[in-house]
């Protein structure tokens, strides 16, 4: 009897937890663009100056399943068609594309970068290490978008960078959010602000940009509000992935079952895309790979029961001078909405900085096993 074959679409958390937990039941196939995975908490060391872009990728060298840099067109419950035309045929699909930027949304104009990724930020940092004085805006343009916590992050950093630089520069942020974060509740809404207003960024919530106005250097909102900017950096807004395009849910996000299986039989949607009341973390989007991995075995006849993997959520902050805080979260009576989040805010502190390099780490080498397993067993 042929072994079942599953294919995995994105080499993201939840793309990468949902292979490794399907290898060794089933023949996997893992398609990525390029064959290559980006860490995007790495956007901010980039943007910053800190590290290459470059650092923050990683060539795919899994063990056990069989790697396709491609493209992909559209996705079934039966297989995935490539851009090039050709299709992966399989028994079910996991779908763990993320969201898409819409960088298009915002217009070209000078001292303005749209970006949310290392390729982004590396196109923005000189503009950002060559800024003498002025007005910097740090602008979420619409939710929801990915790592929701990274753009207070980098505001805060960015703020510490002017102030060692001795340069009269200002950081505002802005977000449609009425409360930061408000989603986890009022301990991490004044945690920011006070972080925020700690390291000198002017916090303007319940902002809703009119992202046209930033091609005249100055943003304005929806109720009328303006700020006058020589930089912005905007979170662009974040759309569905178009191998997605045709399924039920409410704008960018696509709607699944507790197991993460969508309307279509066979197929299933994991990570940002899903929409679920978890948040847009690493751990929450390894956890649904897990859980749609075993629900897939479960119907393929390889699994006798499918469990529902809980989460465990860690954002690492930066608040410059190397301080970082630690939000995580917990979820001890079972997923929203009948469990809620327990929620724990470390920090800030320069002993928690050795964590985001460690979790970075630790995402590398989830990529790269069979190169590592490699150079372990060279002479």
């Amino acid at each position: 009897m042929a072994m079942a074959s599953v294919a995995v679409v994105g080499a993201g958390p939840g793309g990468v937890a949902a292979a490794r937990r399907l290898r060794g039941h089933a023949r996997v196939v893992l398609v990525e663009r390029r064959g290559e995975a980006r860490y995007l908490p790495g956007t901010i060391p980039t943007l910053l100056g800190e590290t290459p872009a470059e650092r923050w990728s990683a060539r795919l060298s899994l063990e056990g399943m069989e790697v396709v840099p491609a493209g992909v067109r559209e996705v079934s419950g039966k297989g995935v068609r490539l851009e090039d035309g050709t299709t992966v045929r399989a028994d079910a699909v996991i779908a763990s594309p993320g969201l898409a930027l819409d960088v298009g949304a915002v217009p070209e104009a000078p001292g303005v970068f749209a970006f949310w990724d290392p390729d982004g930020a590396g196109r923005a940092s000189r503009a950002v290490r060559e800024l003498r004085e002025g007005v910097v805006a740090v602008v979420v343009s619409s939710l929801p978008y990915r790592c929701p916590p990274a753009p207070y992050g980098l505001a805060m950093q960015l703020a510490g960078l002017y102030r060692a630089l001795e340069r009269d520069v200002r950081v505002f942020l802005t977000t449609p959010e009425e409360e930061p974060l408000e989603a986890l509740g009022e301990e991490v809404s004044g945690f920011l602000r006070r972080s925020c207003a700690a390291e000198g960024v002017e916090l303007l919530t319940g902002f809703r940009s009119e992202l046209d106005s930033l091609a005249g250097g100055d943003l304005r909102s929806r109720d009328g509000d303006s700020l006058g900017f020589d930089l912005a950096l905007v979170v662009p807004p974040h759309g569905r992935s178009r191998v997605l395009a045709e399924l039920p849910g409410e704008g960018p996000l696509v709607e699944v079952s507790s197991r993460f299986g969508t309307a279509e039989e066979g197929l299933y949607v994991v990570g940002d895309a899903a929409a679920t009341g978890l948040p847009r973390a690493a751990d929450a989007a390894a956890a649904a790979g897990v859980t749609a991995a075993e629900d897939v075995l479960r119907r393929l006849g390889l699994l006798e029961e499918a469990a529902t993997h809980l989460p465990a959520p860690e954002c690492y902050l930066g608040h410059g001078g190397g301080r970082y805080s630690r939000i995580s979260l917990r979820y001890p009576e079972g997923l929203p909405p009948q469990g809620r989040a327990r929620v724990d805010v470390e920090g800030p502190s320069t002993a928690l900085a050795a964590g985001f390099e460690e979790a970075f780490h630790g995402w590398r080498a989830l990529r790269e096993e069979a190169t590592s397993e490699r150079l372990r067993r060279s002479p």
